[in-house]
């Protein structure tokens, strides 16, 4: 049973195709693909947290009025359950570098139509709420 609430944010950048960003979660058993993202910092916001974590975890660089909150999810774990609120982006091009290759890497562009089964519990739930292209 959980025993704490975590807050989270998940950033799904698509590409021209409508394709997501996702990566291999290495830190976690089965390294599940999941959407760059982490938690905010004391007094970030949500959009400035987004922008943040996919250029740390990626290189790629983000304007904050690109992106914009779309969801937020309930998680619940063993451990602890996470709210993740999910902020959408658009990238033309890109071409995603593994900036902490010990914790997250092997990027890939995915159908969010047609999602892999080895996605991340909080990625799959942003997937299924994330709004047509």
């Amino acid at each position: 049973m959980a025993t704490r609430t975590l807050f989270g944010v998940g950033v799904v950048v698509r590409n021209a195709e409508g394709l997501v960003l996702v990566g291999r979660r290495r830190a976690e058993p089965g390294a599940p693909l999941a959407v760059p993202g982490g938690k905010p910092e004391a007094g970030e916001s949500v959009e400035e947290c987004a922008v943040r974590e996919l250029a740390e975890e990626t290189g790629l660089r983000l304007d904050r009025g690109a992106v914009r909150t779309f969801a937020c999810v309930l998680v619940p774990t063993e451990r602890e359950s996470w709210v993740v609120a999910g902020v959408a982006a658009f990238l033309e091009a890109s071409d995603p570098r593994e900036l902490e290759p010990d914790k997250f890497g092997s990027f890939q562009w995915i159908d969010p139509q047609r999602p892999p089964e080895d996605l991340f519990p909080a990625t799959a739930a942003l997937l299924e709420r994330l709004p047509a292209v």
